[in-house]
């Protein structure tokens, strides 16, 4: 299990304008600016992820002829649930768990390249089928970065799941 706390990521403003502007939210950008900075600083990111054989989700996932895959959790903290919601605010933590998703996406990949493998589209996991394997619980600690899932509810808000099969390289 490898585990990161508190990784720095850098909110999109761009990618956050379009997303409020497919909303139809009016907003200048230096509201935006102003807001997005205040945002950041409540950003708190983790992850844990790991790589496992396909079998161990006993084919409630499919992940085709993957020979391993890696499970990864990331969540932006406690400390943004204290955020007033808005749609600025969504929007902006939205975007935050996508950079996050990509910067354990390039770690994941770096490890694949060393297997001489490449990595699959990533899929995002429903909670339930990762705190129901047992396998991974034991093998995963999601406590570390304080992720936890009681009552079919994972918290904090503002955590997800992901995972991504590796495949072989094929030999040019």
């Amino acid at each position: 299990m490898k585990m990161i706390k508190s990784f720095k990521i850098e909110l999109r403003q761009g990618y956050i304008f379009r997303e409020l502007k497919k909303r139809k939210v009016e907003v200048s950008e230096e509201e935006l600016s102003e807001k997005v900075k205040e945002i950041q600083k409540c950003i708190k990111p983790a992850t844990v992820y790991d790589s496992f054989n396909p079998a161990i989700f006993q084919k409630k996932i499919d992940f085709g002829k993957s020979v391993a895959f890696s499970l990864f959790a990331v969540t932006l903290g406690k400390e943004v649930e204290a955020l007033e919601k808005s749609d600025i605010v969504e929007a902006s933590l939205m975007d935050g768990l996508e950079v996050a998703k990509h910067f354990v996406l390039k770690l994941v990949q770096i490890e694949a390249e060393q297997e001489h493998c490449e990595l699959l589209e990533v899929i995002k996991v429903e909670p339930q089928k990762v705190f129901e394997n047992q396998k991974i619980l034991n093998t995963i600690e999601f406590s570390k970065v304080d992720i936890k899932y009681e009552a079919e509810t994972v918290s904090p808000e503002y955590t997800r799941f992901f995972a991504v099969g590796w495949v072989l390289k094929r030999k040019r």
